[in-house]
């Protein structure tokens, strides 16, 4: 071999090391840099002032308005991951391993204080144990990810905060659950997967268990529902791309207001 192909496969080989090498520390930085916080388990009497960054601000106010409705009230520019349903914006209760970047849900700032529960039917956190309020942190220019781990009693009327976190690295995603060591509870109960994805007319969505009145919600980046498919039984989901553009969307599936899975799919032509 001539020193000249000799030297064209080092730097090839060099190249891919290299390549190797930025994938790994992309990825290492993407859930690397978790501040978690635990404290003892507190349950108030009317109201939690959330330092999400333990910076000395109270970032979040969980709080009660009546003796059964329990808020969730970002301060500044933040914002809490929810719906707004019958007049009411609803925080999600999220399981453990659920990715919550600015692109898993709609986002409700200080203007829109969400409802978690009031009374024994409202909201999604209502006899809610161990399931995580997703939240966003505004610190300058700086968006971080973060979230709270909280019980709460079936009757709306207490609940218990338990611990918290954030990515501390600006825009980068975190898993609900996940502190510095790995995600505190097991994975989310039901996966789904979609097969074929990307896909140019249908895909098919299936999970784990078996769905009872579910629904599947699709929805662009902005977080505008484009399409819905309600009562969804079985483990198989059959979606048609209809008149919808080629894009990258996301999908919802949900049962008895809790969220399953959220994927993203691509649509080609």
């Amino acid at each position: 071999m001539s020193k000249v192909k000799t030297r064209v496969l080092y730097f090839k080989k060099a190249r891919f090391l290299f390549c190797l090498l930025v994938l790994f520390f992309f990825n290492s930085k993407l859930y690397s840099q978790i501040i978690y916080t635990d404290i003892p388990d507190a349950t108030p009497n009317a109201t939690y002032p959330l330092d999400l960054n333990n910076d000395s601000i109270v970032d979040f106010l969980i709080q009660f308005d009546l003796a059964d409705k329990l808020m969730c009230k970002p301060q500044n520019d933040n914002a809490y991951s929810g719906n707004f349903v019958g007049g009411e914006h609803l925080p999600w209760a999220l399981a453990a391993s659920y990715n919550i970047c600015d692109t898993f849900a709609t986002w409700y700032g200080a203007n829109n204080p969400g409802t978690m529960a009031w009374g024994t039917s409202t909201g999604y956190w209502v006899g809610e144990t161990n399931k995580y309020l997703a939240l966003k942190l505004m610190v300058g220019t700086n968006t971080y990810y973060g979230w709270a781990r909280l019980d709460l009693l079936a009757s709306s009327a207490s609940f218990t905060i338990k611990d918290y976190a954030y990515e501390s690295t600006p825009n980068a995603c975190i898993l609900s659950g996940k502190n510095s060591t790995g995600v505190i509870e097991d994975s989310i109960k039901k996966i789904i997967s979609v097969f074929p994805n990307p896909f140019i007319s249908s895909t098919t969505i299936k999970t784990i268990d078996n769905l009872k009145n579910a629904t599947l919600t699709i929805y662009n980046s902005y977080g505008q529902t484009l399409k819905q498919i309600n009562n969804i039984s079985g483990q198989t989901v059959f979606l048609s791309r209809d008149n919808l553009p080629s894009g990258i969307y996301f999908i919802r599936l949900t049962e008895e207001n809790k969220i399953i899975g959220v994927e993203k799919i691509i649509i080609t032509d």
